[in-house]
């Protein structure tokens, strides 16, 4: 008995995770089948069949294409694409099937298509061409619109079933008939589906907007506290923390990091879905519209200190590590942090930590009363509002939505601005205590300054969020205090202007993710999966040469090109040229010359137009094409008039309806979504025969109508519920269709086996002619898009880094640019991220197309942790452009004059890197020999400030090192409480530590801007040498294969060639060298300068290449220079046994792998991210 329990409870649990189920979803599955079956209900009854025209089995299809289980605004949105195609359908058919009557002449209304074949067989078949022709061009602009956007398939489609099944409706029928067979059915569909959606359970997107916000703001919340708590709660010893919960793991803290982005994504789309829907309410839903820029900003500042978190874990825990391991471990990239000195960074937190804690629990307070304000203005339950362990405010009070309303939003941003100058001032006070340089840049600093900028501008988002949230709440009290009915407005958000009417027609491309399947189910779901077997959303084919502009920039003007061919002449030459045209040449002669170079220059433009939109629209072309002929090939004994009538007995429209709906824009697709219909069209035809069996041949319609319900049910919980959209929606319709063709009196009708049969061959034969048109004719494949779409990331990247640097020629800063290039840098970044979504989706795709180059697992972690690394550039990008925005550039405008070589060399270093991987990617060729070191580069930059500001500034840098005055009669014990030893004590009047001059804040603020940037910066080029590595993995590197430099830079070649390599081995296994360096230090130094010594010693601009003496490692052994290494682009650095920084990485670790195996447990809550793990050939291990 107990056993039986136990497998009962495993069979729940099993149960319970493949299938999970709550109480939405119920609801929208109990709405859609009511709906579906209400539809089938109305075909059934002879009388109401009669009302809907000649074609009733369109009702059931139209009722689960626009199913009532989504949100009002996703039901509103669909039907106005259903409606938009049908209408735009039904008039294409009407007017094609109107000139086909008229190639039959008079008789079209009185003979049959039978008798117009016997009697006029070429009329007849003039007018089957003219139906050809026209579903040729729609099939045609069917292809191109879903190439174009996903959105237009809720268009598109419709479009071609009218068109479609028009066609094959007999010619003799009149336009009436056929508009009301085509338009009723749709459009009675469409309305229960808005009726059954508004009257059982209605979801309005109003409502879950509250939802998605407050559910967002409590993750921000979250991620917020813990990365806080994470980076000043240094030691493990929780009796010294200032929190009374423990510290949050770092592998928490990265999936914190990855879900405050999504869901603030998931809440923007959230947003865009509200402007279909009629809203009643007090507050209007786009009133949150302000808060969502604001919301982006806090995000990404929570994501910088996310990134602090890491690289203080990789210094701090690098420390840790245990240095037992003597095999040489080789890491793909040296991490700069470092070299950064550790127990500096402990010191200087110590004393921040304090004031740091203060202004946490005020932002943190802050953050609850902007929930609370957003659940009471958007009627969100209470309930939803997670309160933070931080926060002050009295919880059983504030849960009364009494005492919500009267919330003072004044107070509580005067109390955060207190708090912030409070924490500048405390913080100036406690870094001038501290002996510490800040204008001199260093590692350490360069951290330090990333955390408390970004925790400064998560200040200042949070009193722009609060200034928001406090309009939209006094607005909610103004209007619930007129009542309930004058209160309350009706507020029509859509087609109110221009942007949303673009939206609506065009889609958001960057910022909205939504697939076709995704659009089926109800647009944006809770977690917005997406299936490794759905499809990607299509980029604009325009988005790159609009975006990057690569080649346009490089392009010259038409008129300017052919004006400038000459060379120019001197002002005697033309002189002497204008008086002989004068002089020789006729008015006439001239006048025809310049008519003729008019019409040439125009053809010419012709011809550079139309060449420059076959490249732009190439892959809309192909795809256009791929379906024309694969529907044509599946259709066309519709068009002759002897296989015509053959072809409406097999029910040919089928053939057609499932090849359509099986072409997808790659070969992926088109395989993944062929096998999804085959079984979703088998098993739904099977159910249909069931059902009609069950139903006794129609003697019993109830039983037969209660047996569809139990196949309805299933299918629509894989509908609205599950990743295999396209397999559940295609088995509903077939049930439906399937029985249908058996009940419905016609004169195709067959029995119910004979329609089951049909339906198979529908599916084999159209699914089979759209996989060979897919696999033969300009196949399409994905891992080819998948290889665009990181060559375009790449490309982005390095736009994005152009625009962020200017200057680089030292001419002066112009505000105006920079406005305009942290603009289109947002763009670029949007672009970006939704390529990289498009990238995951097709490196799914891949894996489902046949391969023979071997098995694609090894490929597909690569790029994983390309795509990765790609969104970690991106990431710290984004940051540098913020901080640029909101404190300048006051570093590279000060200094642009000395520093514009630098500059203009790292930006071309990365550059050239970032276009070679491009190249690489996409045209699948190896990388060249050397690359450009942005890692040398930005060093050199960092020194040259660094020298520049130890001459410069000498004098501020005296004055904010801390003056102390010795007291000579203080005794080493302290004072105790004696009157007599405090009159003797010496008590300077010093100032106060808080009271600097002015310009010293002002280079404090700046130069704290500057090492924040830096610091994202040095990440920056860390990734980018992780991305050429993983590059070389894909495509190779061209290496040379003899001499010097075929074998890498390492300490054993390098010995190798000054001495014999076998006495080398020998000596490196049995001593150990003491050798004395005094005279090896470098001309040069890439290194910080508290690695090489004292802060005073400035570093001299010779070539890295002009080291005089050779360089030993601690252990004494002979070793090449790090700079030559690094110079020489060998990335992989042996680590030390005895490394003061305790970097212990291997070749299968990367920044976010550095987690101690003591600290993750393996609960899947506190596991890193499987994109975190390093993903390496193991070819490569020394």
């Amino acid at each position: 008995m107990h056993s039986g329990r136990l497998k009962a409870r495993r069979i729940g649990t099993f149960l319970k995770k493949q299938f999970p189920c709550n109480r939405i979803l119920v609801q929208r599955i109990f709405k859609s089948t009511v709906h579906a079956t209400v539809a089938l209900i109305l075909c059934l009854i002879p009388k109401v069949r009669d009302r809907i025209g000649n074609q009733p089995a369109m009702l059931p299809l139209i009722a689960v294409m626009v199913h009532p289980g989504r949100r009002v605004s996703a039901t509103i949105q669909g039907a106005m694409y259903a409606i938009t195609g049908l209408l735009t359908g039904l008039a294409y058919s009407l007017f094609g099937r109107f000139l086909a009557q008229r190639c039959l002449g008079s008789t079209w209304s009185i003979l049959s298509e039978t008798e117009q074949y016997e009697f006029h067989y070429k009329r007849y078949e003039s007018a089957l061409a003219i139906l050809a022709v026209f579903e040729t061009l729609m099939l045609f602009f069917h292809g191109w619109m879903r190439s174009v956007s996903h959105h237009y398939f809720g268009i598109v489609f419709p479009l071609f079933l009218v068109v479609h099944f028009a066609f094959m409706a007999p010619l003799e029928q009149n336009a009436a008939t056929v508009a009301k067979a085509f338009s009723v059915p749709f459009y009675l569909g469409i309305g229960m589906s808005l009726f059954w959606n508004l009257v059982l359970f209605p979801e309005f997107g109003s409502t879950y907007l509250g939802n998605a916000t407050v559910d967002v703001l409590n993750e921000v919340h979250k991620a917020f506290d813990s990365s806080i708590s994470y980076f000043i709660t240094l030691s493990a010893d929780q009796s010294n923390s200032l929190y009374s919960h423990g510290s949050t793991s770092l592998a928490t803290l990265l999936k914190l990091k990855d879900t405050v982005d999504k869901k603030v994504s998931n809440c923007c789309s959230v947003l865009d879905e509200c402007i279909y829907e009629i809203s009643y309410s007090y507050v209007s839903p786009t009133d949150l519209r302000p808060m969502f820029g604001d919301l982006k900003n806090l995000s990404l500042y929570i994501n910088a200190l996310v990134n602090a978190c890491q690289l203080q874990f990789v210094l701090v825990h690098g420390m840790e590590k245990d240095m037992k391991e003597k095999t040489h471990l080789y890491s793909l990239t040296e991490k700069e942090i470092v070299h950064a000195d550790v127990h500096r960074l402990v010191s200087v937190l110590n004393k921040l930590k304090v004031p740091i804690f203060d202004l946490h629990k005020k932002l943190s307070d802050a953050l609850y009363v902007i929930k609370l304000a957003i659940a009471y203005t958007q009627d969100v339950n209470l309930k939803e509002v997670l309160e933070s362990p931080l926060s002050s405010s009295p919880s059983p009070e504030l849960t009364e939505r009494t005492n919500v309303s009267d919330l003072d939003f004044e107070e509580h941003i005067n109390r955060l601005m207190d708090a912030s100058i409070s924490f500048d001032l405390r913080f100036r006070e406690e870094m001038i205590q501290l002996n510490v340089d800040l204008l001199t840049p260093k590692d350490e600093m360069f951290l330090l300054s990333s955390f408390l900028m970004n925790f400064k501008e998560v200040t200042n988002s949070v009193v722009e969020i609060m200034r928001v949230t406090k309009k939209i709440y006094e607005t909610r009290k103004q209007r619930e205090a007129k009542g309930w009915i004058r209160g309350k407005s009706v507020w029509i958000n859509f087609l109110t202007n221009y942007e949303d009417f673009k939206k609506w027609f065009r889609g958001s491309m960057r910022s909205q993710t939504i697939t076709e399947g995704q659009s089926l189910t109800g647009g944006v779901t809770g977690n917005n999966y997406r299936p490794p077997g759905d499809m990607a959303v299509i980029r604009p084919q325009n988005e790159e040469e609009e975006m990057l502009g690569q080649q346009s920039s490089n392009t010259v003007e038409l008129d300017r090109e052919y004006e400038s061919v000459s060379l120019p002449l001197t002002s005697n030459h033309m002189n002497i040229s204008n008086q002989r045209n004068k002089s020789a040449v006729p008015a006439t002669r001239s006048y025809g010359t310049r008519v003729k170079k008019n019409s040439s220059r125009a053809l010419r433009k012709t011809l550079i137009f139309f060449n420059k939109f076959y490249v732009r629209c190439r892959e809309h072309f192909r795809f256009g094409l791929q379906v024309t002929i694969a529907l044509m090939l599946a259709s066309f004994p519709m068009f002759i008039p002897k296989a015509r009538k053959w072809y409406m007995n097999i029910r040919g429209t089928w053939v057609g309806f499932v090849c359509i709906l099986a072409l997808e824009p790659s070969v992926g697709g088109t395989f993944w979504v062929f096998f999804l219909r085959g079984v979703g069209v088998i098993i739904g035809a099977a159910w249909g025969y069931l059902s009609y069996v069950a139903g006794v041949k129609q003697t019993n319609p109830y039983l037969e109508v209660i047996i569809t319900i139990f196949g309805a049910v299933p299918g629509f919980y894989f509908l609205l519920g599950s990743p295999y959209v396209k397999a559940a929606i295609i088995q509903i319709i077939s049930i439906y269709i399937v029985m249908l063709a058996a009940i419905l009196p016609s004169d195709i009708q067959g029995s119910i086996l004979s329609n089951f049969a049909k339906r198979c061959l529908a599916v084999g034969y159209g699914g089979g002619i759209a996989v060979f048109v897919q696999f033969t004719l300009f196949p399409i494949k994905a891992r080819d898009q998948l290889n665009e779409e990181i060559a375009f990331v790449t490309g982005c990247i390095s736009e994005m880094e152009r625009l962020v640097a200017t200057g680089l020629e030292g001419e002066a800063f112009n505000p105006i640019l920079l406005e305009r290039n942290f603009k289109r840098h947002s763009e670029l970044s949007e672009g970006a991220k939704a390529a990289l979504g498009r990238a995951s989706v097709y490196k799914g795709l891949t894996r489902q197309e046949p391969r023979l180059k071997g098995n694609y697992t090894e490929l597909e972690e690569v790029f994983t942790q390309i795509i990765f690394v790609q969104r970690q550039i991106i990431d710290r990008m984004d940051n540098i452009k913020l901080l640029r925005k909101q404190h300048g550039s006051a570093i590279a405008e000060e200094l642009n004059h000395v520093l514009y070589p630098y500059r203009r060399q790292f930006v071309a270093s990365v550059n050239c890197s970032m276009r070679a991987v491009q190249e690489a990617i996409i045209n699948k060729t190896p990388l060249p020999h050397f690359l450009p070191s942005a890692r040398i580069s930005h060093r050199r930059l960092v020194n040259k400030v660094r020298e520049t500001l130890k001459v410069r500034y000498r004098g501020q840098i005296t004055s904010l090192n801390p003056r102390k005055m010795v007291d000579v009669f203080q005794q080493d014990e302290p004072s105790g409480n004696s009157e007599f030893e405090e009159g003797l004590e010496m008590k300077p009047k010093a100032r106060p530590r808080f009271s600097l001059p002015p310009h010293d804040y002002i280079t404090k603020e700046k130069f704290l801007a500057w090492n924040a940037t830096s610091a994202a910066t040095e990440e920056v080029v860390e990734y980018i040498e992780e991305l050429v590595q993983l590059t070389k993995i894909l495509v190779g590197v061209n290496e040379f294969k003899y001499g010097f430099l075929s074998r890498p830079l390492y300490e054993d070649w390098a010995a190798e060639a000054a001495v014999d390599f076998q006495d080398f081995v020998k000596k490196r296994n049995t001593t150990t060298h003491d050798i004395e360096s005094q005279n090896s230090r470098p001309l040069s130094s890439i290194r910080s300068s508290d690695q090489e010594g004292s802060d005073d010693s400035l570093e001299q601009d010779e070539p890295v290449a002009l080291n005089e003496a050779p360089d030993f490692d601690s252990s004494g052994k002979n070793t090449i220079s790090k700079t030559l290494r690094n110079r020489a682009f060998s990335i992989a650095s042996r680590v030390s046994s005895n490394n003061k920084s305790g970097n212990n990485l291997n070749k299968t670790q990367t920044l976010g792998d550095t987690e101690t195996r003591d600290e993750i447990e393996p609960d899947s809550e506190t596991e890193l991210p499987l994109a975190l793990k390093r993903v390496l050939s193991r070819r490569r291990q020394h």
